[in-house]
């Protein structure tokens, strides 16, 4: 929309251009690191993809004679069958007011990181929270109890179910452990801004939206841990055997690592202190050890990797699914 204010111009386009970098350095989950299947249908006609699946192999057939049929010998016949998931993008958004006085009474690099900083973070806190509560039971909605989360169907196994009782320890927040070939991730307009002169308050409104969808392809290559919503306490909590036991179930699903080996594991500031005063307290230093938030900066997934562990490459988030009830 054409203004006559060329300090709001000057801010539409310098917000134009940087809230891609803006929104890049601050979500998480839409990396190729933490899952594999990405795709992007920019600029492509309709709003969905089918990313297709394959059932199991066993083990090839043994002891066949000379010419004997390979696809009626046991386990030779490896003839699969394909399934397929769909997503379908999903708006989202957020938007901010400018007045006329802020312009002309603020600094313009303040005025322009604030707007930058709301809309950015925003969409990429709603695309993460979305991205966590679709790894639990493939759909943006969070679980009822933590006692859905048993494996079943669509919905992941929570490990330590039998440790964290609700009736006695309150509400839980779920951390998660995951291959990356768990998880599909789709984008379909990348985040974009638009602006409009209200006259009647002198003020300008600045919107950022995108589109995209996540969706589980192996619920059974995730895992979950809870963890006590708003307690630091060790007891009745998460530790690191509950993680050390996902790592072993996702081996034993042959559930795919990355390249170096590792799975992930987004966890809570509170899972990370827990964890980390238990390392603490068997004396774990240097790579065997969670470093501290100071530590890392503020960059999401460059420095976000808090340190390795147990096969699991850690990460820590504040938009896992939280504060969810958990009853036996």
């Amino acid at each position: 929309m054409a203004t006559n204010s060329s300090g709001i111009n000057d801010l539409y386009v310098s917000v134009v251009q940087d809230l891609v970098a803006y929104y890049d350095n601050a979500v998480l989950l839409p990396n190729q690191a933490l899952i594999s299947n990405s795709f992007n249908i920019s600029g492509s006609a309709g709003d969905s993809v089918k990313v297709p699946l394959t059932d199991a192999w066993t083990a090839g057939a043994t002891g066949l004679g000379e010419e004997d049929n390979i696809l009626t010998a046991t386990n030779g016949d490896q003839s699969f069958a394909t399934s397929g998931v769909t997503l379908t993008a999903i708006k989202r958004g957020a938007g901010t007011h400018v007045s006329e006085e802020a312009l002309e009474d603020g600094q313009f690099d303040v005025v322009r990181n604030a707007v930058l900083t709301r809309l950015s973070r925003s969409i990429a806190q709603s695309t993460d929270q979305a991205g966590f509560k679709t790894m639990l039971n493939n759909t943006e909605t969070v679980p009822a109890d933590g006692a859905d989360l048993d494996g079943l169907d669509s919905n992941v196994e929570l490990i330590n179910q039998a440790t964290i009782n609700g009736a006695a320890t309150g509400n839980i927040d779920v951390n998660v452990v995951f291959s990356p070939e768990a998880m599909a991730y789709m984008s379909k307009r990348e985040p974009m801004v638009k602006m409009q002169e209200e006259i009647k308050h002198d003020r300008y409104v600045m919107t950022g939206t995108l589109r995209n969808a996540f969706a589980q392809l192996r619920p059974g290559f995730i895992k979950g841990v809870a963890s006590l919503a708003g307690s630091y306490a060790d007891a009745n909590n998460c530790n690191l055997i509950d993680f050390a036991q996902c790592v072993a179930k996702l081996r034993d699903g042959n559930a795919p690592t990355d390249e170096s080996g590792f799975y992930y594991a987004a966890v809570t500031p509170g899972a990370e202190l827990v964890l980390s005063n238990e390392l603490s307290s068997v004396g774990g230093t240097g790579t065997s050890s969670i470093g501290s938030l100071s530590d890392i900066g503020n960059r999401v997934l460059l420095e976000s990797v808090i340190s390795e562990a147990i096969g699991i490459r850690w990460v820590r988030s504040n938009n896992l699914v939280e504060n969810i009830t958990n009853t036996i």
